[in-house]
């Protein structure tokens, strides 16, 4: 038996199906038999920028759900037959065996989920890219409580219908946040069905003054900015200013050359850190709270789920369409 993967061969080339060993688990690794994968902007910015990438070939990929085929041997809490998702730690340990995109994939017990039976493979790889970034620009970063513990006050999306965007949105709101946002017009509805309490147009030019009026109307004071995008970090950056200040947490790091925010304190998130250096968090985050979540449905997997026919064949076609860009959706392939 052989594990079918789209392997990377070289820089910026297309990905090509192979077929390579079964890997085998270490001590604190699942074996996971992938059943749906989902792609995210660095998967096509790492093959056509030589990003994070180490040595070739490799494997890209995060995004897996599936069920786990055997367990290391210093493994609790999972067995062999556990239907699973986990975040594919491919970007930090630099091993192909711990990428997405194949049909078996080496998991971190520390980043894995187990799945209630109402929850598809399909729903579930969406999951834990979006998971992990806003949990640990949010916990981490920001230093926000963990739950029981309620939050309160006013708290920025930027970006919402991006999956980190949707996921930050929900986590924002089961935390005890008023949550406002940004996205196209088109997705609105949907965000406030996530937790959003206001939503505003982030193309329109004056969208900073149109939320800062709004929190303040209502009575918000918006000291926590989390930039799912960080396009243009300076417009959530000028609403912290006009509170006084505050957090802001980004997806990349703050432009060089722009200019600094009085008062802001700014982060940058690297997701990966669950598998990394913030494993115990990761054990928290996914083999507790999102467990629990999904099994009391305080926490929907989001955005919608465009599927691509064709397995991992099409996951060249998949990249493409995502750097095409993407809004309030991501693609899924079932292996």
């Amino acid at each position: 038996m052989s594990n079918q993967a789209a392997v990377l061969e070289e820089a910026k080339s297309a990905l090509t199906v192979k077929s390579l060993s079964i890997p085998k688990p270490g001590p604190s690794d699942l074996l996971v038999k992938n059943h749906a994968v989902s792609t995210c902007p660095v998967d096509w910015k790492m093959r056509d920028y030589d990003f994070a990438i180490e040595k070739y070939p490799t494997i890209l990929g995060s995004d897996i759900a599936g069920t786990i085929e055997a367990v290391g041997s210093s493994v609790t809490g999972f067995s062999a037959g556990d239907r699973v998702t986990g975040f594919a730690d491919v970007i930090l340990s630099k091993d192909a065996r711990n990428g997405a995109f194949q049909q078996y994939t080496i998991l971190k017990d520390c980043a894995a989920t187990k799945l209630p039976a109402a929850t598809t493979f399909e729903q579930a790889c969406i999951l834990p890219m979006s998971v992990a970034t806003a949990g640990v620009g949010m916990f981490v970063c920001m230093d926000i409580p963990r739950p029981p513990t309620q939050s309160s006050g006013g708290f920025l999306v930027w970006g919402g219908s991006s999956s980190v965007g949707t996921a930050a949105i929900q986590i924002a709101k089961i935390l005890g946040f008023t949550v406002f946002t940004t996205s196209s017009p088109r997705h609105h509805e949907y965000l406030k069905a996530l937790g959003a309490e206001s939503c505003f147009n982030y193309s329109d030019s004056s969208v900073v003054d149109n939320i800062v009026n709004a929190a303040k109307a209502s009575g918000q004071k918006i000291t926590a900015a989390f930039d799912a995008v960080s396009e243009n970090p300076s417009l959530p950056a000028a609403i912290l200013e006009a509170f006084g200040g505050g957090k802001l947490c980004l997806t990349v790091a703050y432009p060089e050359d722009a200019k600094k925010p009085a008062g802001v304190e700014i982060s940058n998130i690297v997701a990966a850190r669950v598998a990394g250096d913030q494993k115990d968090f990761g054990k928290w985050l996914f083999g507790e709270w999102l467990a629990t979540a999904l099994t009391n449905g305080t926490y929907v997997p989001s955005p919608a789920i465009e599927k691509v026919d064709g397995g991992l064949g099409a996951l060249q076609k998949a990249l493409d369409t995502h750097k095409k860009g993407l809004s309030g959706k991501k693609l899924v392939l079932t292996i």
